[in-house]
C-alpha cells in the first residue's frame, strides 16, 4: 500500500512539473520561459542562468583534461565473418593516460580469446598535443607506435600519425572528426601490404552534463592490397558518475553489404586525480 501511495505521489509531482513547464511555454524545461530564453535548446536538467543558457561549455573530459591520470578497462566482443573458424572474439584492454597541460601520453595493451587460441594484442604508445584554438574548439595532433606484442610471423612496429578536431557549437551539441595515416612495417609474407589511411566524423549530444551520446562514420583502408576498405557506423554512450568514475558503451557496425562485422565494447574508467 505504501509503495502504491509513493507511486501516486511521484506521478502527481512529475505531472505537475510538466504541466507547470507547459504553462510557462518552457520547451526545454530549464525553468526559463521561452519568451525570455536566449538558449532555447539547453540539455534537460542542465544548470542555467537567468537567460536560460548553460553556465559552462559542456565538453568531454578528454578535451578538457589538463592534469590527471586516468585508468580505463575495456571489455569487448566482436564478430567478423572474414575469419573462418574464429568469427567471434572476446577482448580485454587496459589503457593508462597521463594528461599534463595540453599534452597527453597513453599506454594501451590487451588480451584476446577466440576458439582457435588466445594471446596478447599489440601494445600501443601514443603521444598527443592539443591546441585550444577557441574556448569551444580543440585541434589535436598525435603519433602512435603499435608495438608487435601480438604473436604472428612478420609482425613489426607500425607508426600512425593522426590529426583530429572537436567543436562544441552550442551548449548541447558537439562535432568531431579526424584523419590518420599508418605506416605499415610488417613483413610481406603472401599478400602484398600497403600503408593505410582512415578518417572519421560525427556528432554528439549532451542530454545532461554527465550523459552524452554520439554517432559517427569511419572509413578505414586495409593493410592488405587485396582487401577493400571498411566502412562503419558507430555510436558511443558516455556517463560520468562523479569526478572519479565514468563509463562508456559503444557499438560498431560495418555498413558495406558484403561485410558482416560488428563489435560491442564496455569501458569503466577511473581518475586518480
Amino acid at each position: 500500500m505504501i509503495k502504491i501511495i509513493k507511486y501516486i505521489l511521484l506521478t502527481w509531482l512529475l505531472g505537475s512539473s510538466l504541466g507547470y513547464a507547459v504553462n510557462l511555454n518552457d520547451k526545454d524545461f530549464d525553468g526559463v520561459p521561452d519568451s525570455l530564453d536566449e538558449c532555447p535548446n539547453t540539455p534537460f536538467l542542465n544548470t542555467v542562468n537567468e537567460k536560460g543558457c548553460t553556465t559552462k561549455i559542456l565538453m568531454l573530459p578528454l578535451d578538457d583534461e589538463t592534469d590527471s591520470l586516468v585508468l580505463a578497462l575495456r571489455l569487448g566482443y566482436s564478430f567478423n565473418n572474414d575469419f573462418i573458424g574464429r568469427e567471434s572474439q572476446k577482448t580485454s584492454r587496459i589503457r593508462m593516460t597521463y594528461y599534463k597541460g595540453d599534452w597527453s601520453y597513453a599506454l594501451r595493451t590487451g588480451y584476446f580469446i577466440h576458439n582457435k587460441g588466445r594471446g596478447q594484442l599489440d601494445t600501443t604508445l601514443k603521444i598527443k598535443r592539443r591546441f585550444r584554438l577557441a574556448p569551444n574548439f580543440r585541434l589535436g595532433i598525435s603519433m602512435a607506435l603499435r608495438l608487435p606484442t601480438y604473436d604472428f610471423v612478420g609482425n613489426n612496429t607500425d607508426i600512425t600519425l593522426l590529426t583530429s578536431f572537436s567543436y562544441y557549437p552550442s551548449s548541447s551539441w558537439s562535432l568531431f572528426g579526424g584523419l590518420g595515416h599508418t605506416f605499415i612495417r610488417d613483413e610481406q609474407l603472401s599478400t602484398p601490404l600497403q600503408n593505410t589511411n582512415y578518417f572519421y566524423f560525427g556528432s554528439g549530444y549532451f542530454f545532461t552534463e554527465k550523459f552524452y551520446i554520439n554517432l559517427s562514420y569511419t572509413y578505414s583502408e586495409s593493410k592488405f592490397t587485396t582487401e577493400h576498405a571498411a566502412k562503419s557506423i558507430s555510436t558511443v554512450l558516455f556517463y560520468e558518475f562523479n569526478e572519479k568514475w565514468f563509463t562508456t558503451l559503444s557499438y560498431n557496425q560495418d555498413v558495406d553489404a558484403q561485410d558482416n562485422h560488428n563489435s560491442t565494447n564496455f569501458t569503466i574508467g577511473y581518475r586518480f586525480w
